[in-house]
């Protein structure tokens, strides 16, 4: 029996050809997919973010520091718009306590060689209470395994592009219809988070801090340390800038009693070890869950605050 090996031949070339063409169709269909759905930021990017802020090597003239108002209402695009001669980076963290574990981590992040470096510190009520003091959500990051910080860093953005959403979103999607609640967090390079919740509940977070000020008060000793640290970067050069991030004032008003916040002591005690303080009428901005504030919002107290620092940097350069 003889065999037409020539056909054979033929129908193998066809069928790796068919298969060429059936592959590149597939991956033409993930694309499509890939840039028409919807992508879930709270998952690749989210961990990306936090990743590329601790394991970075990168180095700054300009840090930002405190909690979750610090890294969501402080843009350091705004801060460079007015101080250009600035390298800004937000070095915030949920939970982020102003205390010895992340100065230290600051100071690793500092440009040694430049002849004026910048600390800002968000100094909320959470910052300076023994809720905070661990640092939970930095050394997490920091002791990640390395394997993970390399996925996280060089291929969270691709992963991004792939990401899982619910049937409920892809179904929303097709109907048009909105959900009834929009939170959106948008993670920037330099620290800063961009975000938005509609609608908004000025009144959201209280219940949470009601609950955290019956268990935690204002530390004075924290605060004491933070000022020894101060006179540490003031002897070195390092302008140190504080403020109160701006909150809902029903909010205000239960930090300074139920969590004994004590904002013109707190000042007096940061300008006395040779940092500036620059008071922030919470009146002036309005936070969507009572808390936190929007993009336009965080935008316009990053303003605020680089006017003011710029003011004061201006006005001790024509001192000397």
């Amino acid at each position: 029996m003889q065999v037409n090996l020539s056909i054979f031949s033929f129908d193998m070339n066809n069928l790796k050809h068919n298969i060429w063409i059936t592959f590149l169709i597939a991956m033409m269909f993930v694309g499509v997919l890939g840039v028409i759905l919807p992508k879930n930021p709270d998952k690749y990017l989210k961990n990306r973010f936090w990743t590329l802020k601790v394991h970075s090597k990168s180095k700054y003239n300009f840090i930002i520091l405190g909690d979750s108002r610090s890294y969501r209402d402080i843009s350091p695009y705004e801060i460079e718009n007015i101080l250009p001669e600035f390298r800004v980076f937000n070095f915030g963290f949920s939970n982020g306590g102003l205390n010895s574990t992340i100065f230290e981590a600051a100071d690793r992040r500092l440009l040694e060689n430049d002849s004026l470096k910048v600390i800002l510190m968000g100094v909320s009520a959470l910052t300076i209470n023994n809720l905070s003091l661990s640092n939970e959500q930095y050394l997490q990051e920091l002791l990640r395994p390395r394997e993970e910080v390399l996925e996280n860093i060089y291929f969270g953005r691709f992963l991004y592009f792939f990401s899982p959403i619910s049937p409920e979103v892809i179904k929303d999607l097709i109907k048009g219809d909105k959900p009834a609640v929009n939170y959106t967090n948008i993670y920037h390079d330099n620290g800063w988070v961009e975000s938005q919740k509609i609608p908004s509940d000025t009144m959201e977070a209280m219940p949470y801090y009601i609950e955290d000020f019956k268990l935690h008060k204002t530390n004075y000793q924290l605060v004491d340390d933070m000022c020894d640290k101060i006179r540490i970067w003031t002897s070195k050069g390092v302008k140190v800038f504080a403020f109160r991030p701006p909150a809902a004032l029903p909010i205000v008003s239960l930090e300074d009693s139920v969590g004994e916040y004590k904002e013109q002591l707190i000042e007096e005690k940061i300008e006395s070890a040779g940092g500036y303080w620059i008071n922030v009428d919470p009146a002036m901005y309005k936070t969507y869950d009572g808390s936190h504030l929007s993009k336009e919002e965080a935008c316009k107290l990053s303003r605020y605050i680089a006017v003011k620092i710029k003011t004061i940097l201006n006005s001790d350069y024509e001192s000397q």
